[in-house]
């Protein structure tokens, strides 16, 4: 029996060291959780016994466990890194659709080729559904996050809605040479009196290059007060023609103000029709200006940025548009962390002994919010674990030094049979 406890000091000892060196060799690891060897006494029982002269019979190791101590967070500035401060652990999925499910607190994500948010394992980040402001619509499934690289239905402009003014007094001609102008030209100059660059959309959403042209075509007098300028609206070159409005002139009074309903043009132009309202156009003493402008016309924005803030909500930016809610982080709590099996890579799954997840958002009902651009390092208080090396390394040369002491004891009673 004396060999056996001994032999159990050993094993007891080489487990203690093995948990302790396991947690140093994971000091720079994302999300790990240390742990510790747990020991117990052993006793053997008998109704013979007398518990007064019973000796006992080594120890045994009772568990493995670890500890869900918060880590240190430290900043990493890259947006899809995820610290939770606080209670939870991330929700992730082997799969898109289906798979297993596994918990963790190391949330170093990226975008994969397919545009799902992962983790270095390849494991899908869920999330509850959000709208575009941000609301969930659904607490009742979690999902994988997928970013959409590009934003928008590609729509053709249709309505041009800008603001020109012109100067007035000897400088309302511009460039042009005469009046009334010459046959137009969009290459020259002196058959136009201004003109000005825009940019719209074709049917695609495709940026076009287009140009709109003022013709002075009378100027005020005596009698008429009024000035008359004729517009023209080229896309990629193709002149437009007027639709309707009479000649797709533009009146203003003798104030500069524009003659009511003559702001209003409508062209064809290369098989489509575009309308342009220049009610707020007008005659001012200053040089030649496009005050305002807008189009209805719209593209497919590209993604230019992701952002996760305090409460789980995943916002992605394309160009110049609002960003956009894409997701809620879901996070999972449990009756008992130490139940949690151990997958690998600071990864856990539940078991009957942890009990089911108890999913929830960040911020909500007890649970930690979302750090974005950080990351929990592993809670390893590494001069502990040197100290706890080094008193496990003891253990281990007692219970060496008592089994020689053992086989030294048992070789002197077989030489005294001997």
């Amino acid at each position: 029996m004396t060999f056996i406890t001994a032999l159990s000091g050993l094993n007891a000892a080489q487990t203690d060291i093995s948990t302790t060196s396991n947690n140093i060799a994971n000091v720079g690891t994302v999300g790990f959780h240390s742990s510790r060897a747990e020991f117990a006494d052993f006793y053997p029982n008998s109704p013979y016994s007398n518990p007064q002269t019973t000796v006992g019979s080594g120890t045994q190791v009772t568990r493995v466990a670890r500890s869900f101590q918060q880590g240190t967070v430290g900043a990493t500035g890259n947006q899809l890194d995820l610290a939770i401060q606080g209670a939870g652990m991330f929700q992730m999925q082997t799969e898109p659709t289906g798979g297993e499910i596994a918990y963790t607190r190391a949330g170093a994500f990226g975008l994969n080729e397919n545009g799902y948010i992962v983790n270095a394992e390849g494991y899908y980040l869920n999330a509850y559904p959000a709208s575009d402001g941000g609301d969930v619509l659904s607490m009742v499934v979690t999902q994988p996050v997928k970013v959409e690289m590009f934003d928008g239905t590609p729509k053709a402009t249709e309505n041009i809605t800008t603001a020109v003014q012109f100067p007035s007094g000897e400088s309302i001609s511009g460039t042009q040479a005469v009046v009334p102008a010459a046959d137009f030209d969009s290459a020259n100059p002196e058959t136009f009196a201004y003109s000005n660059s825009i940019n719209i959309f074709d049917a695609d959403g495709q940026p076009q290059s287009a140009n709109m042209y003022y013709i002075l075509r009378d100027l005020p007098d005596v009698d008429d007060e009024t000035t008359t300028f004729e517009v023209r609206l080229t896309i990629d070159g193709r002149d437009g023609t007027e639709t309707f409005a009479g000649d797709a002139t533009i009146t203003f009074d003798g104030d500069g103000y524009l003659v009511d309903g003559a702001g209003q043009i409508s062209f064809d132009v290369a098989g489509r029709s575009i309308a342009v309202d220049l009610q707020d156009s007008r005659i001012e003493d200053a040089e030649f200006a496009v005050k305002s402008f807008s189009q209805d016309g719209e593209t497919r924005e590209a993604l230019s940025g992701l952002q996760v803030d305090d409460a789980g909500l995943i916002w992605a930016a394309y160009g110049g548009r609002e960003s956009k809610a894409i997701g809620r982080v879901a996070l999972a709590n449990f009756n008992n962390l130490g139940g949690l099996e151990n997958l690998g890579s600071a990864t856990y799954g539940a078991t009957r002994s942890s009990g089911a997840a108890q999913l929830g958002v960040p911020a909500v009902n007890g649970f930690g919010s979302i750090r974005s651009g950080a990351l929990e390092y592993a809670n390893v208080d590494l001069t502990k674990e040197l100290v706890n090396l080094i008193t496990a390394q003891r253990n281990f040369q007692a219970s060496a030094k008592a089994l020689e002491t053992n086989q030294s004891l048992s070789q002197t009673i077989m030489n005294m049979r001997t």
